[in-house]
């Protein structure tokens, strides 16, 4: 695991805690935010890199 410092903006500060109000905390709810970039972000260039035929798989990216 590899640990980092997120410095958040004064004028993002309040928004993202009301975002988060309904999670466990602050950095849960961060971690889970940018894992699931970190999968759309690699998810899109696996499909850039070699196109996957989905039809009637019922997924689409």
């Amino acid at each position: 695991m590899t640990a980092i410092t997120l410095r958040i903006p004064d004028a993002m500060d309040k928004p993202l805690r009301d975002a988060a109000a309904g999670a466990p905390s602050l950095n849960d709810y961060i971690v889970r935010a940018v894992r699931r970039q970190m999968t759309l972000d690699a998810a899109r260039k696996l499909a850039s890199i070699a196109p996957l035929d989905l039809a009637g798989e019922g997924d689409a990216l």
